[in-house]
């Protein structure tokens, strides 16, 4: 086999420790480094914003794929040819639910929406899943969730997609797997497929080269197995020429087959071991299957067109763009419906794929709520576009008016993260408010909280509820804020003492001299307790 450089590449110093060499991509330690990643960090990867999750873990990005699903179960259930069966729910399975946030902000928008339909006796579980045990112990111990696991709407299960295993429920005992399943599979994806196993390519001069991966590293690594080595490894690219049938799988060949005829001077990903998850999935839900897949990426043609090298991006753990064309070409390929958004993405492509056991171009109109339903959330105003002016808002909401910060507020689903990023605005509004602007405000909080997924952040949402509505002098929601804030970060002086300020402006001296007391003894020489414990008898005694 013949080794070149891969045009682009960085050169790697000479004086770099050799860990592997000209390495498939899929078969690299990479993946094994990730995987002991994540079963380290568990909760904390995303607790500590140590991997990215903002954009696909918010209240807008759930209603729009809450929108999807729900067409999806309209169309299944004018399907004439394959009548649901009302005594099997309708599974919705989240791969890699990772921190559980957009779980709980789909439970909220679907089972809202399904109960206020014509569709509310349909039986819909959800399930999170997970190939770390410890995150599915922290979903199963979370209390925003029990309320939906004692209704029968969230079950959980360990899912790996390095294995193709039928899925066993944790709570039911359920079995999704082959012959199991009555109704169709709704399968969430979202940075999953980013994050597992893909391989690299090169065409050039109508010849298909494999991009080989070495990794080095600029000191001696005495464990091969340490999840930090993300941090410091480096990569190089070197290509070889691809041996006819690259692959066992007939389909994925055909794909490699078109980009080869297709392309020229260009590098591409190829997402195998996602398109083989996808056809163990097609294969336990009889080839009756809705995914919908959101992540970077790309999936028109034009942006494969000579591509560099692909980019490994570093944060913690690693990830790589998503090359969703190939999944298209997999899904046309097969009979299947694969839709996307006719424009470029800036950092968040959403996907989806539905297949039947019936050919779909026999049956042009059988998913035509879903396609609407995508067309209305997705491509018209989508996530990806959501989260651009999210960005946009944020850096300039100091200038925004009360009347536009709330604006805001709701069309983002009064997500927690948007609060943040506004609540300095909100506090320089706080001043000299009229009542009808402060019930607005206060309403705007409740919201906020009622939608808010805590994992134990350093944040202190409810902290910052309570000090919002104590300047604008809503003093009881204030109490409210800063116990909830006492039950979920521990007691401390500073929050006594602004319960107890509270009750002071209700005129309750003896509630507030009894937090003064508390903060003192949380804090004795905290200083604005101890000249208030000097102030507060005086007024009891009038």
């Amino acid at each position: 086999m013949t080794l070149a450089a891969s045009a682009h590449t960085p050169a790697i110093a000479p004086d770099m420790f050799v860990l592997e060499e000209n390495q498939r991509l899929s078969d690299s330690m990479l993946w094994r480094l990730q995987r002991n990643f994540y079963r380290e960090q568990t909760i904390d990867a995303w607790r500590q914003s140590i991997v990215p999750h903002y954009v696909t873990s918010n209240t807008f990005i759930a209603q729009a794929y809450a929108k999807v699903v729900f067409g999806y179960i309209r169309d299944m259930l004018r399907d004439d040819r394959q009548p649901h069966v009302p005594d099997e729910p309708v599974y919705v399975l989240e791969l890699g639910a990772g921190s559980g946030r957009f779980s709980y902000h789909f439970l909220q928008s679907f089972f809202s929406m399904l109960r206020q339909s014509a569709l509310r006796d349909v039986a819909v579980t959800f399930i999170m899943s997970d190939f770390s045990e410890k995150n599915l112990e922290f979903w199963r111990e979370h209390p925003l969730l029990q309320t939906y696991v004692e209704q029968g709407f969230l079950d959980f299960a360990l899912v790996d997609l390095s294995e193709f295993k039928e899925i066993v429920l944790l709570r039911s005992g359920k079995v999704l797997g082959v012959g199991h399943l009555k109704n169709p599979l709704i399968v969430l994806a979202n940075y999953v497929f980013d994050s597992i196993e893909q391989d690299a390519f090169y065409v050039g001069g109508g010849q298909l080269y494999e991009s080989l991966i070495s990794l080095h590293s600029p000191v001696a690594e005495p464990d091969m197995n340490d999840p930090s080595l993300l941090v410091r490894v480096q990569s190089n690219f070197s290509m070889a020429r691809a041996q006819r049938d690259y692959y066992p799988e007939p389909e994925l060949n055909c794909i490699l087959d078109f980009y080869q005829q297709y392309l020229a001077d260009s590098h591409f990903l190829m997402p195998a071991q996602a398109i083989r998850y996808l056809g163990h999935l097609r294969s336990i839900s009889n080839n009756r299957l809705l995914l919908i897949s959101g992540d970077k990426g790309y999936s028109r043609e034009d942006d494969l067109l000579y591509q560099v090298p692909p980019q490994i991006v570093h944060h913690g753990s690693i990830s790589l763009m998503v090359n969703y064309h190939a999944i298209g070409q997999y899904v046309s390929g097969e009979g299947g419906v694969f839709l996307t958004t006719p424009h470029r993405h800036d950092s968040l492509h959403i996907c989806a794929a539905m297949f039947d056991d019936v050919p779909v171009n026999q049956e042009p109109s059988q998913f035509m709520e879903t396609e609407q339903a995508f067309r209305e959330a997705i491509s018209q105003i989508g996530p990806d576009d959501y989260y651009v002016l999210k960005c946009f808002v944020q850096s300039n909401a100091e200038h925004l008016s009360l009347e536009q910060l709330l604006a805001y507020m709701r069309v983002s689903a009064w997500d927690a993260a948007n609060f943040w990023g506004c609540y300095d605005a909100f506090m320089q509004h706080a001043q000299n408010l009229d009542t009808a602007a402060k019930q607005e405000i206060s309403a705007m909080a409740k919201q906020v909280w009622d939608k808010y997924y805590p994992m134990g952040e350093e944040r202190d949402l409810a902290y910052a509820l309570g000090s919002l509505m104590y300047e604008i002098e809503c003093y009881p929601d204030a109490i409210v804020y800063l116990e909830l804030s006492c039950r979920l970060y521990g007691e401390n002086a500073a929050t006594s003492y602004n319960i107890a300020m509270c009750h002071y402006n209700m005129c309750q001296f003896t509630q507030a001299l009894h937090y003064v007391q508390q903060a003192l003894l949380l804090d004795p020489a905290y200083e604005p307790a101890r000249i208030m414990q000097l102030t507060i008898p005086a007024q009891i005694r009038k």
